[in-house]
């Protein structure tokens, strides 16, 4: 038995959005029926996917709800499209931001940039952590850092990335 409160078997299957493909498990609607999705649509859960630890959230997408799965929880679990997979979890903590040590660093010793990150929702403060964490390189992280500071010292989120290679996206206006 699962020590989540929520649990089910779903298919891994592609869904795509416009020009985007993710890689998602969809939630069964009798489960969704028991989730709190008028106050927070996107519902953010953490739990196993099989015995694989994921952290994520319910993403509305025409009346259902997906979780997206990254590359690195499917290559640790051994799944993949079209699989049959078990999903246990719980409700995680709304506002809950990982922010990688570097960051939190980097956001504490500026003042400005401090100010501004708690003005934040946690949606934005997680893109920024998302984008120095999921770097893998040390120059890229660097980089992604310096790019994120610098958004924060002028008082803005950060755009899109660049097409261009080489070349970071400025922050956005």
């Amino acid at each position: 038995m699962s020590r989540y409160p929520y649990a089910f078997e779903g298919e891994i299957v592609h869904h795509n959005l416009g020009t985007l493909r993710y890689t998602v498990v969809f939630l069964p609607d009798k489960l969704a029926a028991q989730l709190p999705f008028n106050s927070q649509p996107r519902l953010r859960v953490r739990g196993l996917l099989g015995d694989v630890p994921f952290s994520g959230a319910w993403q509305p997408s025409r009346g259902r709800w997906y979780l997206m799965l990254s590359q690195r929880t499917l290559r640790s679990s051994g799944y993949a499209v079209g699989d049959h997979v078990p999903v246990s979890f719980e409700i995680d903590d709304q506002h809950r931001v990982d922010t990688p040590p570097v960051l939190l660093r980097a956001i504490q010793a500026d003042p400005d940039a401090q100010t501004f990150w708690d003005t934040l929702t946690a949606g934005k403060q997680r893109a920024m952590a998302h984008l120095v964490a999921s770097a893998k390189t040390a120059e890229t992280r660097e980089a992604r850092l310096e790019r994120v500071m610098d958004a924060l010292r002028h008082h803005q989120t950060l755009g899109p990335p660049s097409k261009a290679k080489g070349k970071p996206a400025p922050p956005a206006r």
